[in-house]
């Protein structure tokens, strides 16, 4: 079967050309482990439109080098032929980036992309830094691609937003909440807004309990107006005001992650907004970084320690 997206790049190892070395070099894709990679399948040396199409990626390697991208052609012709066709043709003086020669066909059967006579349909896969193929275009034997837009997707992916149609760096980008931003600041842009998404929004009038002592830990919230307490109620009856809480604060933290049920009762002092995450979406934002997760320990320890003092 052919590879597809979310699907890991094979670990083979193939020949390569490279402009400036004097013997066959070796590669594999898992190589570039850590870097984002463009490999793009042309198909043959020595042919019409595929010198077009590798000038255009080598008129536009800075800007793929700005987006730590590595450049891979590749093709089933051989090293020797690459070698006497890349310096014969004035149009590829600038390609610099390796050029595969995958006699083996190996590589190009594990891409899907191995036609009947031996070469290459022009294919143009992304492939992330973990190794994770992100994007595939076909383009048939006859049509060249637009490489430009390839550049165009390799961002789009990089920027982490859900991207819409013609998308340029920061045009039209679908953004996260705010809020939600300034509470996980070490949550990366795709978490913040797939949990955005799940946001919502409640109000409260003043008096009215938003938390229970002893109810399920169920939901997150984000104060966004108005000011609430935090209030302990011991086994004597008696009320404890552990907190008062105020614009931009969180609380229903301590019973998710501590694993229990309410600890105290919140209560609305004023006329209150809030933002609410439910449990799975809220633990799922804290599994994205360590940070984030050491950030809300030390908040759950300090806020537990407050309800048995």
């Amino acid at each position: 079967m052919a590879i597809s997206i979310g699907h890991k790049v094979p670990d083979i190892q193939v020949e390569f050309w490279q402009r400036g070395t004097s013997s066959v070099q070796q590669l594999s894709l898992r190589d570039y482990k850590g870097r984002w990679v463009v490999l793009f399948f042309y198909v043959r040396d020595f042919s019409y439109i595929c010198p077009t199409e590798l000038s255009a990626f080598a008129g536009l390697r800075e800007e793929f080098e700005r987006e730590d991208t590595a450049i891979l052609a590749a093709s089933t012709d051989s090293y020797f032929s690459h070698e006497a066709w890349f310096s014969q043709d004035e149009q590829l003086e600038e390609v610099a980036f390796p050029v595969i020669a995958d006699t083996s066909h190996r590589l190009t059967e594990e891409f899907g992309i191995l036609v009947n006579n031996g070469s290459a349909l022009r294919g143009t896969f992304i492939i992330d830094p973990d190794g994770m193929v992100r994007h595939i275009s076909i383009n048939d034997l006859d049509i060249g691609r637009n490489v430009d837009e390839t550049l165009r997707v390799l961002r789009a992916l990089q920027s982490g937003e859900l991207c819409p149609v013609g998308w340029h760096p920061g045009q039209g980008s679908r953004r996260y909440n705010d809020w939600l931003a300034k509470v996980f600041p070490r949550v990366k842009t795709a978490a913040l807004i797939e949990a955005s998404n799940q946001l919502n929004t409640r109000l409260y009038e003043a008096g009215d309990v938003i938390i229970h002592q002893g109810g399920k830990s169920d939901q997150f919230y984000i104060l966004v107006s108005g000011e609430v307490s935090v209030i302990h109620r011991r086994s004597s009856g008696e009320e404890v005001e552990l907190a008062q809480l105020g614009e931009g604060d969180v609380f229903g933290e301590v019973g998710i992650l501590a694993e229990t049920r309410r600890t105290a009762d919140v209560r609305a002092n004023t006329p209150v907004s809030v933002l609410a995450l439910g449990f799975e979406d809220f633990r799922a934002l804290v599994d994205q970084s360590d940070p984030t997760a050491r950030d809300f320990m030390r908040i759950v320890e300090q806020r537990r320690s407050s309800v048995s003092n």
